[in-house]
C-alpha cells in the first residue's frame, strides 16, 4: 500500500509539471493563404514576398482552374504581399494585414482572380467579395 501512494504522488508530479512546462511553450499560429485560376482560358502568375525577412515565394504560373497553396508562421514582422498578373494587367497586394484577415474570416484566405478583378472569399458568409481591379 505504501508503494502504492508512493507511485499516486510521482503519477500527480509528473502530470503537474507536464501540464506546467506545456503552458509555457508558446503556440504558433498560421496564416493560410490560397489562390485559385477563375480567368477565362488565360494564365495566371502568382508571385508572394515579404520584405522583412525577404523571403521570395518565387513565381507560380497557373493554368485556368488551376491552385497555388502556401502558409507561414505569423509574426509581427511578416507582411507578405502578392503580384498577380495575366497578360498586360497586374496588381499587387498586401495578403498579410488585419483587415485582410477580418476580411476572410480568419486565418484561412482564398483569393481568386477573375478576367474582371481580384476576389476574396468570407469564409464564414460563404461569399466572394469583389477587393481589386486588375491595373494596367
Amino acid at each position: 500500500m505504501k508503494n502504492m501512494k508512493v507511485y499516486c504522488v510521482a503519477l500527480v508530479l509528473v502530470l503537474a509539471f507536464g501540464m506546467s512546462s506545456a503552458a509555457r511553450v508558446p503556440r504558433v499560429r498560421k496564416h493560410y493563404l490560397k489562390f485559385i485560376n477563375n480567368l477565362n482560358n488565360k494564365v495566371l502568375n502568382v508571385n508572394c514576398k515579404n520584405l522583412n525577412p525577404y523571403i521570395d515565394l518565387n513565381l507560380h504560373i497557373l493554368l485556368p482552374s488551376e491552385t497555388y497553396e502556401f502558409n507561414y508562421d505569423i509574426t509581427r514582422s511578416m507582411q507578405f504581399s502578392c503580384d498577380l498578373r495575366h497578360g498586360f494587367t497586374s496588381k499587387v497586394f498586401t495578403v498579410s494585414d488585419k483587415a485582410t484577415k477580418r476580411a476572410c474570416g480568419g486565418n484561412h484566405c482564398i483569393w481568386t482572380a477573375k478576367d474582371d478583378g481580384v476576389y476574396l472569399l468570407n469564409r464564414k458568409t460563404k461569399q466572394n467579395k469583389f477587393m481589386y481591379g486588375w491595373g494596367k
